[in-house]
């Protein structure tokens, strides 16, 4: 018998959020760098992701569970779970003008989630309790706290907007509204799938960031071939040229630990070829489903000299498994 979380349906991953270092595994104790991430959408346009603390794997578990969740309630609400500027309901207006400081006219409309701290939990695979909840309540502040800035410099133009923004309503659950890029793959955008039923398997948050990664790069189907020392460059791209030899070989150590736990995966295959004394290049391959046509696209994140991939058109799909039905609650606006 199939456990829950394997019946569930993929999250939908925003392939500019995915491919970009927003979220990077981070040393444990440690503290936080100052989050400051740019991504290149075009020559002349960029995302930029801003905060005063970093955001590190439990933080990207807990947006894709987010991610995960808000594509079932939109499935099953449709557009009672849709928040726009025009929006006259209470709780939508609320949160639309915390997502946009600005007021957000003109800008694209976006999916609101509800839920509750135990729910969180569940999908991101813990148990609830008084300090869970409170390490769940920090993580979701610092995805709030992200600061999004869209600047054409072609056209001269700036737009600031949250990632993500959180309201605690009366009825004591959660509500929260994505930022409009995130939202886009429910309304016809590009999107990568990740199943968080294979993320919660893996056992070290670098073999969840890599996952992630491969996840948002590969539709079910396709090949890739890549350099360990470029998957090291993708993962510590801050310090990767100029780490010591015996760190150069830490990392490699620990990418092929995480390539092996994804390997255990039941939908992905790791290959080595080898090199001389040792392998130093991964083939990696993710199985193709038999049910639903992929849609998704995203663009590589290395030239194409160092990536070699084939395409892939189907994967998997699962039924929903939302125990309670919101869309009431939506329309009322709580």
């Amino acid at each position: 018998m199939k456990r829950l979380s394997d019946q569930r349906p993929p999250a939908r991953y925003q392939p500019s959020v995915g491919l970009s270092l927003l979220f990077t595994p981070l040393p444990k104790g440690a503290q936080r760098p100052v989050l400051d991430v740019s991504y290149a959408l075009g020559s002349e346009h960029i995302l930029r992701f801003s905060a005063r603390e970093a955001l590190g794997v439990p933080e990207q578990t807990l947006l894709l569970a987010l991610l995960e969740l808000a594509g079932e309630q939109y499935a099953d609400c449709g557009d009672d779970a849709v928040v726009s500027a025009a929006d006259d309901r209470s709780l939508p207006g609320r949160l639309w003008s915390a997502l946009y400081p600005e007021g957000g006219l003109g800008m694209p409309k976006t999916v609101m989630i509800r839920t509750t701290w135990e729910a969180l939990n569940r999908r991101c695979g813990t148990r609830s309790g008084g300090s869970t909840i409170e390490m769940r309540k920090a993580g979701l502040r610092r995805l709030c706290e992200v600061v999004v800035w869209e600047e054409h410099s072609g056209c001269r133009t700036t737009r600031q907007s949250f990632l993500l923004v959180w309201v605690e309503g009366d009825d004591r659950h959660i509500h929260l509204a994505l930022n409009h890029r995130l939202a886009s793959v429910f309304f016809g955008g590009q999107y990568a799938k990740l199943w968080m039923c294979e993320r919660l398997r893996l056992g070290s948050d670098l073999a969840m960031h890599v996952h992630a990664f491969l996840s948002t790069t590969m539709r079910p189907g396709a090949s890739l071939s890549i350099g360990l020392d470029t998957l090291a460059a993708r993962v510590w791209p801050t310090d990767h040229d100029s780490a010591p030899a015996g760190t150069l070989r830490r990392r490699r150590s620990e990418l092929k630990r995480a390539l092996a736990a994804i390997a255990r995966l039941s939908h992905w295959t790791v290959l080595w070829e080898v090199g001389v004394s040792t392998s130093t290049k991964a083939v990696i391959r993710r199985a193709e489903g038999n049910t639903v046509r992929d849609m998704t696209s995203a663009t590589p994140p290395f030239p194409s000299s160092q990536l070699s991939r084939s395409q892939g058109h189907t994967d998997p799909t699962v039924a929903s498994d939302t125990a309670t039905n919101v869309c009431s609650l939506f329309a009322s606006g709580v």
